[in-house]
C-alpha cells in the first residue's frame, strides 16, 4: 500500500467524514427470494436505485512495443468504469431494477423483475444498453418440505452472489471474474499466442440461470438447515439452451439464529451464523463445440450486532475467460478441462454508531495456475465507510488498493515487457454509491 495512496484515502475519509450503505449480510436467501409470507399480498411492488460515482487514478499506459504500441497514451481497461470502459472518472445510473411479487394462491407465489442501469448484466455487445428481465418465476408450496421454483432466477452459488445488494459498490474479484460468466464467441479476425480470441455475446449472465430448483429450509429451535438443488440450461439469460446439456447447482447450509429482537442499528440483515457449500457445473457452448465449466465454494458469515465477518473460498476448473488488458480488444478464452482458477475473500465490519458503519476486505484471485505463462493474480484490499439515513436509504464509499499482476512468465520478450507496463500503470480507485430500496 503506497504512501501516495494512503495520504490520498485520509483526504477522502476526511472530507467525507459524514458520508457512508444498508448492508445486506447473512440470510437464508432461497426463502427471501423464492416464497413469500402467508399474509402477503397478490401485488407488491419493489425496487433498488443505485445511483454511483467512481474515479479510477492509475496512469495512461506508456513504453508498449510491437502491435501493442497503439495503445500508448491511452488507459488500460483494467483501469476504465466497467462495462462501458470508455472512462476512468464518471457518474452513472448502475441500477434501476424494478420489481413485482406476490402471493396468487396459499400455495402459489410468483415474482418477476426487470433491471435497467449501467451494468454488466444489460450491457450487450458493443455497449448497446438495453432493459433486461432479471427475473421471472413461479414457486409451488404444495409438497411439505420440497418447494419448486421454476423459471429465471439467481442460482444456487456464493455468498456475494446471492445478495440483493452487496455491502461494498464492487464484487470480489473471485466473484466477479471466475463466477459470473461472460457468454462468449469466436473472433476469427484476431489470432493470439495463448488463449482463443473471443468477443461479448451478451451481457453477462448475473448469477442466473433458466430452469427448475427444489428447496426449502427445516427450523429446530435456533438451528436452520437450509438445501436448494436446481437443473437449468446452463446459458445466456432469456434464451433457449444452446447446446442440449444441462447445468446443475446446489447449495447446502446450516444456520444458527441469534436473538434479533433488539433494533440498535440500521441493518436489516437476520443476525446469524451461517456455514455453507455450494456446487456448480455444466457445459459451456464456445466455437461450436462444449467445455465443461465447475466452480464450487464453501464459506461462512457472521452477523451480531454490531460486527459482521464474512470469509469464502472458491475455485474452478474447466473454460476461463480472461478479460483484455486493452479496451476494444477481445477476450482470451481458454476452453479445456484442465485449466483451473481459485480464489478467496474476508471481509469484516462493524458498527460505530447506529448509522455509521466501517467494512474492511480483502479479496485474491488467481486464474491459469496451472499455465504459468498465462497466469494472473488480482489482489484487492477494500476500505468501506457507509452511512445509513434509514434501513433503506444508504450511502457508501469504497476506496480500492489494487495489486495486479497479469503474467509470471513472458511467452516472449515483447509480451513481457507490455505485461511489465500494464502492471506499473495500475493504481488505486475511489467509488461513491447511494442505494435507495423500496
Amino acid at each position: 500500500m503506497s504512501t501516495k495512496g494512503l495520504n490520498r484515502v485520509l483526504r477522502i475519509l476526511i472530507a467525507a467524514a459524514s458520508l457512508a450503505a444498508p448492508a445486506v449480510k447473512a440470510e437464508n436467501w432461497f426463502i427471501k427470494d423464492g416464497t413469500e409470507k402467508p399474509d402477503a399480498k397478490p401485488l407488491r411492488v419493489y425496487g433498488l436505485v443505485q445511483p454511483t460515482f467512481q474515479a479510477d487514478f492509475s496512469d495512461k499506459l506508456e513504453g508498449l512495443g510491437g502491435a501493442e504500441a497503439q495503445h500508448n497514451g491511452e488507459h488500460s481497461a483494467y483501469s476504465s468504469i466497467p462495462p462501458g470502459q470508455s472512462s476512468t472518472s464518471s457518474f452513472y445510473l448502475f441500477r434501476v431494477r424494478l420489481g413485482v411479487r406476490g402471493l396468487i394462491e396459499p400455495k402459489i407465489n410468483y415474482e418477476v423483475v426487470g433491471e435497467y442501469g449501467v451494468n454488466a448484466l444489460t450491457t450487450k455487445a458493443q455497449n448497446d444498453f438495453n432493459v433486461e428481465l432479471a427475473e421471472g418465476s413461479v414457486t409451488l408450496n404444495h409438497i411439505p418440505g420440497v418447494r419448486v421454483r421454476m423459471g429465471l432466477f439467481k442460482v444456487p452459488g456464493p455468498e456475494e452472489a446471492m445478495r440483493t445488494a452487496i455491502d461494498y459498490v464492487n464484487f470480489t474479484n473471485v466473484t466477479f471474474r471466475l463466477i459470473n460468466y461472460q457468454p462468449v464467441e469466436r473472433n476469427p479476425n484476431v489470432s493470439s499466442l495463448k488463449g482463443v480470441p473471443a468477443d461479448a455475446k451478451t451481457g453477462v449472465r448475473a448469477f442466473r440461470d433458466t430452469g427448475v430448483q427444489l428447496f426449502d429450509a427445516f427450523r429446530f429451535g435456533q438451528q436452520e438447515f437450509t438445501y436448494a438443488a436446481m437443473l437449468a440450461n446452463g446459458s445466456s439469460l432469456n434464451q433457449i439452451d444452446d447446446n442440449r446439456n444441462k447445468a446443475v447447482y446446489g447449495r447446502l447450509q446450516w444456520s444458527w439464529i441469534f436473538d434479533d429482537t433488539q433494533d440498535h442499528y440500521y441493518d436489516t440483515a437476520r443476525q446469524d451464523l451461517s456455514l455453507f457449500g455450494w456446487y456448480q457445473r455444466g457445459d459451456q457452448a464456445f466455437d461450436d463445440k462444449n467445455y465443461k465449466a465447475v466452480r464450487q465454494g464453501v464459506g461462512f458469515s457472521y452477523v451480531k450486532q454490531p460486527y459482521h465477518l464474512t470469509a469464502e473460498y472458491m475455485w474452478g476448473e474447466g473454460m476461463i475467460v480472461l478479460s483484455s488488458s486493452f479496451r476494444n480488444e477481445p477476450y482470451l478464452v481458454f476452453p479445456e478441462s484442465e485449466n483451473e482458477g481459485r480464489g478467496w475473500y474476508v471481509d469484516a465490519g462493524m458498527f460505530v454508531t447506529r448509522n455509521i458503519a466501517l467494512e474492511a476486505r480483502y479479496d485474491v484471485l488467481e486464474l491459469l495456475p496451472n499455465d504459468r505463462q498465462m497466469e494472473t493474480t488480482f489482489k484487492t484490499t477494500t476500505l468501506g465507510l457507509q452511512y445509513y439515513f434509514s434501513k433503506r436509504n444508504r450511502i457508501a464509499l469504497n476506496y480500492e488498493f489494487r495489486d495486479y499482476d497479469l503474467a509470471a512468465v513472458p511467452v516472449s520478450a515483447e509480451f513481457a515487457n507490455n505485461t511489465r507496463q500494464l502492471n506499473r500503470s495500475l493504481d488505486d480507485r475511489l467509488a461513491i454509491q447511494y442505494t435507495l430500496r423500496f
